[in-house]
């Protein structure tokens, strides 16, 4: 194998498909970017067995080749080329990387041990359809920081795509909160479960790309891609909790909060909570709520700010009072659209929906116990 190509076009490419490859994975084929030289083509592979990128560029081929090398070590000698031409040349067990004014040579991995699913080729066909890239990656991202982070329950790592009447609907859990949102029909309707660090990938590689985004599935997988780049994620084998009852039918009353005043507040109280400890919502009446901390190693802090309560017809809400996660209340809130928050209680103990001035999107959260 031996091509030459910019080193400016290589760095792109080798830097998005190398983050998805496991530094320690379970064979020593993983730890490599597969280079597949052919027909003016460079094609560079890497995967982590939850997601596979594969990218395709155009490159001066001289001999077509293939070979494996370890991933990190390509990738930062890639970073750190000097702008210009490169060539790299397959020589017998290494692959050699050459510059007007330096050379260095790779130890090759065995690369008939590279997974050969990870090798075929897709193209576009009739079952391909495309997505609105902003409405669908803003969901996501919206959705998905109530995923649980990996290596806790797979179903809950992931985000949920429920097809029905025409609608899309993607939530995910931790089961301490909820987020949903609806979106545009999502075309495919199998999608089930997929990882949100998988889907996170597709959203860093795809954004800036173009408006619209192919995408095309088979029983395990999904598949995203364009003219650059092609992404496979492995589907979440599992059953997705029934989570439509949770939220509550009857709500007590509204607060509506502007929504730079509550997130400045939090802020501002997670300097004593440390992220950890619960911060407490007190309604001193239907226009005041106390937001108050007490870290007994550290300290505390007690913050007014202006509300107005929305829906009580029993009278004012003097003294009730909630204790909540400050980080999964700030990352709840901060995804809204619009400038107004509004956390709607149901009663003591029981979760808050917060929602924000557009109403497809819904975040539910559990309070927490503090200790009297």
């Amino acid at each position: 194998m031996k091509f030459k190509t910019q080193t400016s076009v290589l760095k792109e490419v080798v830097s998005s498909v190398s983050r998805v490859v496991n530094p320690r994975p379970s064979t020593p084929a993983l730890t490599g970017l597969y280079l597949h030289a052919s027909d003016g083509f460079l094609e560079v592979i890497g995967s982590d067995l939850d997601i596979t990128i594969k990218s395709k560029i155009v490159v001066d081929v001289d001999v077509e080749g293939k070979c494996l090398v370890n991933s990190n070590k390509l990738s930062e000698i890639v970073r750190k080329l000097p702008e210009g031409e490169v060539v790299f040349s397959d020589v017998g067990s290494e692959l050699k990387i050459e510059t007007k004014s330096l050379d260095f040579t790779l130890r090759k991995l065995e690369d008939q041990d590279y997974p050969e699913a990870f090798l075929k080729k897709h193209e576009k066909d009739d079952q391909t359809q495309e997505v609105l890239v902003s409405e669908l990656f803003d969901s996501l991202k919206n959705v998905g920081i109530a995923s649980t982070p990996e290596g806790g329950r797979p179903v809950l790592t992931g985000v949920y795509f429920n097809n029905q009447d025409e609608k899309t609907e993607l939530a995910a859990t931790d089961s301490y909160r909820l987020a949903t949102q609806q979106i545009s029909n999502f075309p495919i309707n199998d999608v089930g479960i997929i990882s949100f660090k998988s889907l996170s990938e597709v959203i860093r590689l795809f954004e800036n790309e173009e408006e619209t985004l192919n995408i095309n599935s088979n029983e395990k997988d999904l598949y995203f891609f364009n003219d650059k780049y092609f992404a496979s994620l492995r589907k979440v084998e599992g059953t997705f909790p029934e989570y439509q009852n949770l939220f509550p039918k009857e709500t007590l009353f509204t607060a509506e909060i502007d929504k730079k005043e509550i997130l400045e507040s939090l802020d501002r109280s997670t300097v004593v909570a440390e992220g950890y400890i619960p911060v407490t919502f007190i309604f001193e009446n239907n226009e005041k709520l106390t937001i108050t901390t007490l870290n007994k190693d550290v300290g505390g802090g007690n913050e007014s700010l202006n509300i107005k309560i929305l829906g009580v017809e029993t009278g004012d809400i003097n003294g009730f009072q909630m204790s909540f996660n400050p980080n999964f209340l700030i990352q709840g809130i901060e995804v809204l659209e619009g400038e107004t928050v509004y956390i709607r209680f149901s009663g003591n103990e029981k979760p808050v929906v917060i929602q924000g001035e557009e109403e497809t999107y819904k975040y539910l959260l559990m309070p927490v116990r503090t200790s009297s």
